[in-house]
């Protein structure tokens, strides 16, 4: 499936967000083409002036009376607090970062009192749509985990499955990426591979079928295994990619988008609520679809 066919049906669904720090145009834009062509409620939290004048030149001031309401905040603490507590307290169920550091955010996020992080791993989820692949695939951890343990891996995991299933994915294929397929010493990422290939599947969250150490090349061309002579089921139809590292996944990720042309929807599963928690460099496109991505995975 492609980016309009996940996305599409979603018009109408009682989806509200909190948006912390929400007074900044890149912000702002994809927050109301959300709400003009989806109908969702928006929780805006900052300066209530700032967003009353941002809103009134998008002329769409006539939405504070019915889809948008502004809670008055002073300060990156504040807003932080607050958007939170409407997530904690149920009026909102997809948290957005807006101009807001990411730490001040996440510090509030995992503050035990909103019960929002349990026994999971926040961990960063991507999807892409590609011009030159057949489906969307799912990419982890490409912004959340440095130095992830085979522990923490087996828990991104679970989260991308759990992304993967609210998509619809049925026994979603995941690759496990290494630099070569081959087990290596000098390599220690090819070792975890190979144990969380070889993991009952039972262990993990939900049904899959999966493989590693694989190759990026393998993973995606079916082609490319047949002339390595690499037999798997995996290879040229895989869902779910998993980096080695947050380097490879960061540059993976940002070659997708800047070289090889995809679409992207980020966010951070690992919470009892999706989050969206783009970059300044984001595009309003990529805003866009990481909110549509978010409201997608809300239960």
């Amino acid at each position: 499936m492609k980016f309009d066919e996940i996305f599409e049906g979603d018009k109408n669904k009682m989806i509200a967000l909190s948006v912390c720090r929400a007074a900044d145009p890149e912000v702002l834009e994809p927050i109301l083409r959300i709400i003009e062509e989806k109908g969702v409620r928006c929780h805006l939290v900052d300066d209530r002036g700032k967003l009353e004048t941002m809103l009134a030149s998008y002329e769409a001031d006539h939405l504070l009376d019915g889809r948008i309401t502004i809670h008055h905040v002073g300060d990156d603490h504040a807003a932080a607090m607050t958007s939170l507590e409407l997530i904690s307290t149920g009026q909102a169920n997809v948290l957005m970062k807006g101009l807001i550091s990411t730490s001040v955010l996440l510090k509030e996020v995992l503050n035990k009192k909103y019960g929002l992080v349990h026994d999971s791993l926040l961990s960063h989820v991507a999807l892409f749509d590609m011009p030159r692949y057949h489906k969307a695939i799912l990419l982890s951890d490409a912004g959340m985990n440095i130095t992830p343990s085979i522990e923490d891996k087996k828990k991104i995991i679970d989260n991308t499955l759990e992304c993967a299933r609210q998509l619809s994915a049925d026994q979603p294929k995941v690759a496990l990426l290494a630099a070569v397929e081959k087990v290596s010493d000098k390599m220690p990422a090819t070792a975890e591979a190979e144990a969380l290939a070889h993991m009952d599947v039972k262990n993990f969250k939900y049904n899959c079928t999966i493989e590693g150490p694989l190759q990026y090349d393998l993973a995606i061309s079916k082609a490319a295994a047949d002339h390595k002579g690499i037999r798997s089921t995996v290879a040229g139809d895989v869902d779910i990619l998993i980096a080695p590292g947050i380097e490879a996944g960061n540059i993976l990720y940002k070659s997708l988008v800047y070289s090889a042309g995809a679409s992207v929807a980020s966010i951070i599963m690992g919470a009892s609520v999706p989050i969206v928690l783009t970059s300044r460099a984001d595009s309003a496109e990529d805003r866009y679809n990481s909110i549509n991505l978010a409201m997608k995975i809300s239960k």
